[in-house]
């Protein structure tokens, strides 16, 4: 939908396409913050099949160019993210230069035994946490770091055939595509901002849950893991023996019933208790392998945000906050985007889902 009118302005465009559907957000600045211009998004309905959006993307294309036109989008310049499934990340250490241009040859030497594919069949982006320029602060970096010219440097990257899968899905669409970001830097955008602190970010998406963790804006840590909101449809589908489609609006109703309903850890319902168990040991094996890595300053998450359009599944940051004795909010990608006061209830109710969509759009803003 349209949210504002009058004279032609220049926005920025943020394109989130997963396997559970497109998401847009067209943004322009007032006074310096971001201002909601429009938004749209497109999702799989129950008991179409679940297929990736990158075996087909002419018609991934034709699907996104129908959701732009229908939400009234004014700008082609689109920013787009790579799934957090597909991405490769590491941090990497290497002996400061003077100049980002002769430190490259390091990491690459370094980050070509750890890629899983050649290098020269990926799209690597760098990102040098420490800086170059100067000293390295005594007081920022891991012991390691202290005693050595070393800088750390987080290196992301995709296969080369999924990027080209992209350029195709916005070509037919007509859209510029201008930047490939990823997910895990879109959501710091839209929920951390400039937040210092090492926080955890749980992505609760329909067939997955991502685990971002991060460190000063930085996202060192990322794990995709195979749950999602999809799983709780099947669960209650194989109990009650019933099509997807009654089994998701029982799904939505349970906002209403879970005060009286049996439930386990923080009030959860059975149904989703189930789910979110096995959820809950990987979200904590995430966390024990950031307490170990050794390029890494705090090693323990002091919050969690908690995002997705399954993360209005009844309970869930009650269960998580009190499964891991800690502070867990539900994440506002809006909360740093002006707009209309009176679009804050439907904002509210679509929000979590958009968080990636959202942080894209501000990549030029900020």
């Amino acid at each position: 939908m349209s949210l504002f009118g009058g004279k032609k302005v220049h926005t920025y465009l943020g394109v989130d396409i997963g396997t559970s559907g497109i998401k847009v957000v067209e943004l322009s600045t007032e006074k310096g913050r971001a201002k909601a211009m429009t938004y749209g998004y497109s999702e799989r309905q129950p008991g179409q099949p679940v297929f990736s959006p990158f075996d087909d993307p002419k018609g991934t294309g034709e699907r996104l160019a129908a959701l732009c036109k229908k939400a009234g989008v004014r700008g082609t310049k689109v920013m787009a993210a790579l799934p957090l499934s597909s991405v490769f990340s590491t941090i990497v250490s290497v002996p400061k230069r003077k100049h980002e241009k002769e430190m490259q040859p390091l990491v690459d030497a370094q980050v070509a035994k750890l890629t899983p594919m050649p290098l020269s069949e990926m799209v690597t982006s760098t990102t040098y946490i420490d800086g170059v320029k100067g000293i390295v602060g005594k007081e920022s970096v891991p012991e390691k770091i202290k005693s050595t010219d070393h800088v750390r440097v987080l290196v992301t990257g995709a296969a080369k055939s999924l990027v080209q899968k992209y350029i195709e899905i916005f070509k037919v669409a007509k859209l510029d595509l201008t930047a490939l970001d990823t997910e895990s830097f879109a959501m710091v955008r839209s929920l951390i901002g400039k937040d210092r602190s090492p926080i955890a970010i749980i992505d609760i998406g329909g067939t997955s849950t991502s685990v971002t963790i991060v460190e000063k804006g930085v996202p060192v840590l990322t794990r995709s893991i195979g749950i999602g909101g999809n799983n709780v449809t099947r669960r209650i589908m194989d109990q009650m023996s019933i099509q997807e489609a009654e089994a998701e609006q029982i799904k939505l109703d349970l906002m209403s019933v879970v005060g009286t309903a049996p439930g386990g850890v923080g009030g959860l319902p059975a149904v989703l208790d189930a789910v979110m168990q096995p959820l809950l040991t990987e979200i904590r094996y995430a966390f024990q392998l950031y307490a170990g890595m050794e390029l890494c300053e705090y090693k323990k998450v002091e919050k969690i945000v908690v995002t997705g359009g399954s993360s209005h599944l009844p309970r869930v940051v009650e269960f998580l906050k009190e499964s891991l004795n800690m502070n867990v909010y539900r994440g506002d990608p809006w909360a740093r985007v002006v707009f209309a006061e009176d679009l804050r209830p439907v904002l509210d109710e679509i929000g979590p889902r958009m968080s990636v969509a959202i942080g894209l759009a501000m990549r030029e803003i900020d």
